[in-house]
């Protein structure tokens, strides 16, 4: 599958920031499925990350974990999560099943130099996403455009 143009939406997520090592990027959604596991709500979309560069730390990148869920939650204890109502991206091009690439930053570089071939501008950070479909995990990568870039 080839690199598409998308737009996508969630509504209710609980949200869990955190800088770390580029290659410990399954810490988070581990900490996300513990903490459904304590709370009263469920999942009802994929677990999705964003990575952002970390300037002068090329080993660091800032993570964002984005969890959909049922129902809208007040979180005024918790430090270490947030609710957001609504997320969605207007313009992103995408890649289906992105592990088959050497790991998730050869299939940004794909996706950059397909931008770059095509004069769009992307946004540095991408959005990762993990769908199980029938016990096999299938990773989407969303980079979105930037919103200046009116070519497409």
């Amino acid at each position: 599958m080839g690199i598409e143009l998308r737009s996508l939406q969630f509504d209710n997520l609980l949200v869990h920031e955190t800088k770390q090592l580029r290659e410990n990027w399954q810490e988070g959604i581990f900490i996300m499925e513990d903490f459904t596991l304590n709370e009263d709500v469920y999942q009802n979309g994929p677990i999705f990350f964003s990575v952002a560069p970390e300037l002068n730390e090329p080993k660091f990148g800032h993570f964002t974990y984005y969890l959909p869920i049922n129902t809208t939650v007040g979180l005024s204890d918790e430090t270490y999560f947030y609710f957001l109502d609504r997320f969605d991206i207007e313009k992103a091009f995408a890649l289906r099943q992105a592990d088959q690439e050497a790991d998730f930053y050869a299939a940004h570089k794909k996706i950059k130099d397909y931008a770059n071939d095509q004069q769009v501008e992307l946004e540095e950070m991408f959005y990762c996403f993990l769908l199980e479909v029938y016990g096999e995990i299938i990773i989407d990568l969303y980079v979105p455009l930037k919103e200046r870039s009116t070519a497409l």
